[in-house]
């Protein structure tokens, strides 16, 4: 028989839960509100302490999500608000939000509006956007002088991107009279701050002697700071150095690794460069699969000289099944990108090569052409390689 229980003893055992639930929630709460007041007062010396408006800090909190929730439109607001009292981040920021559609259209004549604004109140970031805007040449016409105008305006104020791109201007002479010594002091300035640019710059100018004396070693060390930051460029660069054995020991191995992490991120010319490695099979073995698919990533990207050794693979049966209608197609391509030597080589061997197919053949060629134009093209060639050594 079950024990009953009386509404006295029920009370008491209700009492001593609510005391119990106290002693929880009430530190909790305490410790909730002791939060809040920190982040309110962490607002308000963080306002304090800013050169900038409150205005211009509302629309941070609603860009970066700080306290609150992302919100793009309010942020571009807030920012507004501020960018018509002429506060240069918030021009700037105005600028950009306008300029690629966050939180308001798309206008990219008032985003660059906005952004010239900022730069001529000397906002750095919207002086270096400027810079790369005159060198992309797509929103209005390309200047290299203007740009090297905006990148000195930067990186005088220490803009670190600025100081790499303007050496690179010195260094090639684009906008401005080409010097060696200018070169080589703003890469410095840039490569103090740890700039990958800057550092692949100086890297490059150490190498060739170029602003100072030539000194390989400090040129492979600079590019392996490089290649920390995660720098592509700078992965492609130390393969170069490893496989070369200039300015450190000759290392095939790391060298094939180093490459690899770049053609990994797209590097074109490290792709080809692996395709060629395991296609040679002098310092690695061969494996002729694994050249084709990296030979195939660089054609996809208009690489020449990778779209002309995949013809080659093609024609000879190196990891893809003989064929010699598809390594015409490929040739053919080839020879439309501008091979940089041995153009009229190829060119005379496609003749030769043609002269015996026919006129069926040559319209089948003609249509693989076409088809290999173009990247989604190329990816149908990977169904083609076979495991064939």
């Amino acid at each position: 028989m079950p024990r009953r229980v009386s509404i006295a003893t029920l009370l008491t055992h209700t009492s001593r839960m609510d005391s119990k639930l106290r002693r929880f929630v009430v530190p909790l709460v305490a410790l909730l509100l002791g939060y809040l007041a920190y982040l309110l007062i962490t607002f308000a010396i963080t306002v304090w302490r800013s050169p900038h408006s409150v205005t211009l800090l509302m629309g941070a909190v609603y860009d970066e999500g700080l306290v609150v929730d992302k919100n793009p439109v309010k942020a571009a607001a807030w920012y507004l608000r501020a960018a018509e009292n002429g506060e240069p981040v918030a021009e700037y920021k105005t600028g950009l939000f306008t300029y690629y559609g966050r939180g308001v259209a798309v206008n990219h004549s008032k985003g660059l509006e906005w952004i010239t604004r900022s730069a001529e109140h000397g906002n750095p970031d919207a002086q270096y956007f400027l810079g790369i805007s005159n060198i992309a040449g797509q929103d209005q016409p390309r200047s290299f002088s203007q740009a090297a105008m905006w990148f000195q305006k930067a990186a005088e104020q220490g803009h670190a991107r600025a100081q790499g791109d303007l050496a690179r201007l010195y260094y090639r002479g684009d906008g401005v009279e080409a010097s060696d010594q200018q070169a080589f002091a703003w890469a410095s300035k840039g490569s103090a701050q740890g700039d990958a640019e800057s550092l692949i710059q100086l890297a490059t100018l150490y190498a060739q002697g170029r602003g100072a004396p030539v000194d390989l070693e400090r040129s492979v060390k600079l590019l392996a700071q490089a290649a920390e930051t995660g720098n592509a460029k700078a992965y492609e660069m130390m393969g170069l150095a490893m496989l070369s054995g200039n300015g450190t020991p000759k290392d095939v191995p790391a060298a094939v690794q180093w490459y690899t992490r770049a053609a990994e991120q797209g590097r074109a010319d490290a792709q080809f460069i692996l395709g060629y490695l395991y296609n040679k099979g002098d310092e690695i073995p061969a494996d002729y699969p694994t050249a084709n698919r990296w030979l195939l990533k660089a054609a996809a990207q208009g690489h020449a000289f990778a779209t002309a050794l995949l013809a080659v693979q093609m024609d000879t049966g190196r990891g893809f099944e003989r064929n010699k209608l598809k390594a015409c197609g490929l040739l053919r391509v080839a020879l439309k990108r501008k091979l940089p030597r041995n153009e009229d080589d190829m060119r005379g061997q496609l003749e030769h090569e043609e002269k015996a197919l026919s006129p069926s053949q040559l319209a089948e060629v003609a249509a693989l052409e076409n088809l290999y134009s173009t990247p989604e093209g190329l990816e149908q060639l990977l169904a083609d390689i076979t495991n064939v050594q």
